[in-house]
């Protein structure tokens, strides 16, 4: 009998944010660690993408954005761009999706049979299921239902809805519906939550579970030793955030953290739904986030980085009865594997995830790639067990981190390990010569492309409500 398949995703949440996987004991996710206990942890899970459009993309078609057009969030993948979604459908599987999907046109299906959409930024009420939900509630008169954007961004605030018509619990009362009421065949279920991606907005049961003044400095806080990348000084201008001081800081931390927080009580609602109707023991729950979140880390903050704390996030495969439980695993792994995963649950093919998660591959990647963005914003990686190497053709700028001996990434050892810095980079230059992709290289496609250093002139998020 083929497995009922459900996708958890959640929205710009960083690897070290589930307690059972995280060196700070203060956090609050018991649901999450319940998940954990029962399938397998992947410690080095990457966003090769780390923003919203890009990341999604790579999870739907296992394919990066020099191969689909998406290279960041103004791009669109296109409806032709086959998906494991559409396979699964012709399978036989029944396939919905609830929550932020971040598609343009944002009714194209991309293999659903069902969109039921909360989205970040809607464009009317019509197209929006969530704000239709608003209104017919008495709330339609709230004109930022996810928080107030703009030169609050990254300012933490009170959510302007009760808890119970919250977007997260909006997302989550409706998968809960689903799994009481499922389809009479196999399913695919794709919920995303918008948080903890900005605004920190939780609601009133969660807003103060965090004590700003016990949370850690962010790592390299006190002391930035890292090279300047242009991208992230643009970024942080345009959030607002280039001129932080320390008590924000806490404050956004303690925000961030209780979007966590609120988003694990769901978590906890749906695995309870599975229980309660029988229907744990054949489905196989992955859940994963498209990208992190800075918070501070070199004193950045953001996505669009391939410092860990944006580009590193969780991932939990549990599936009764076949993957083992409580079980932790280091290969390296990213978007690009949910693919064939997803099919192999199916029974449609054999992937290298499932054969990691089980403990049968023996051989992992010895590098995993990463890209952002094309010409003077373009970022690259190479990360392998022990190093990790990100690029910018913006002034040339690179830096090489030690894993194993700097785990907080903020020391560049380009210069005293020239060799390793060199074999990651040529590495780097032959993905792109074997995918047939030119932008990154210089004109002999022999090394990456050096462009003159140019301060990127992003301008201040004015993002106002667009819906009517």
């Amino acid at each position: 009998m083929r497995p009922n398949l459900l996708l958890i995703l959640t929205d710009q949440q960083r690897a070290d944010t589930i307690a059972a996987r995280s060196p700070y004991a203060f956090l609050q996710t018991p649901h999450l660690d319940r998940l954990a206990a029962t399938g397998v942890w992947f410690d080095a899970m990457y966003a090769e993408m780390p923003e919203c459009v890009p990341a999604r993309s790579m999870i739907l078609t296992g394919r990066y954005g020099h191969e689909t057009g998406v290279m960041g969030n103004r791009q669109r993948l296109s409806p032709d761009a086959p998906t494991f979604v559409h396979r699964l459908k012709q399978q036989g599987y029944y396939t919905q999706a609830i929550g932020k999907m971040h598609f343009n046109p944002v009714r194209e299906p991309h293999g659903f049979d069902r969109l039921l959409l909360a989205e970040e930024l809607p464009g009317t009420r019509d197209e929006d299921d969530y704000l239709g939900f608003l209104n017919s509630v008495g709330y339609g008169h709230v004109r930022e239902p996810h928080g107030i954007r703009r030169e609050y961004y990254y300012v933490p605030q009170v959510s302007q809805l009760p808890d119970a018509y919250h977007a997260t619990t909006w997302i989550g009362d409706r998968t809960v519906d689903f799994i009481q009421h499922p389809p009479d065949r196999p399913w695919f279920l794709y919920i995303s939550f918008i948080k903890p991606h900005p605004p920190f907005e939780p609601t009133i049961p969660f807003l103060s579970r965090y004590d700003p003044d016990e949370l850690p400095l962010p790592v390299g806080w006190e002391g930035v030793t890292g090279p300047k990348f242009e991208l992230l000084e643009a970024q942080d201008y345009m959030k607002w955030t280039d001129r932080v001081d320390i008590n924000l800081v806490r404050l956004i931390k303690a925000a961030y953290y209780a979007c966590i927080t609120q988003i694990d009580v769901q978590i906890g609602r749906i695995l309870d739904a599975l229980e309660r109707t029988q229907q744990r023991s054949r489905t196989v729950v992955v859940f994963s986030s498209d990208h992190g979140e800075l918070l501070g880390d070199h004193r950045h903050f953001g996505k669009r980085a391939f410092y860990a704390g944006a580009c590193r996030v969780p991932l939990i495969l549990s599936w009764p009865g076949v993957l083992p439980e409580n079980v932790v695993r280091q290969e390296i792994v990213g978007h690009q594997d949910f693919h064939d995963f997803f099919l192999d649950a199916a029974g449609m093919t054999r992937s290298a995830l499932r054969g990691w998660a089980e403990g049968t591959r023996r051989e992992g990647r010895q590098y995993l790639f990463g890209e952002l963005f094309e010409g003077e914003s373009a970022l690259y990686m190479a990360v392998s067990s022990e190093w990790k190497y990100q690029y910018s053709p913006n002034g040339a700028t690179e830096h090489l981190m030690n894993l194993t001996e700097d785990p907080s990434e903020q020391r560049d050892y380009s210069r005293e390990q020239p060799e390793v810095r060199n074999a990651m980079r040529q590495a780097l230059v032959e993905f792109f010569r074997q995918h047939g992709y030119s932008h990154p290289l210089n004109d002999a496609e022999d090394d990456l492309k050096v462009m003159p250093r140019t301060a990127l002139k992003w301008p201040r998020n004015r993002q106002n409500t667009r819906w009517s």
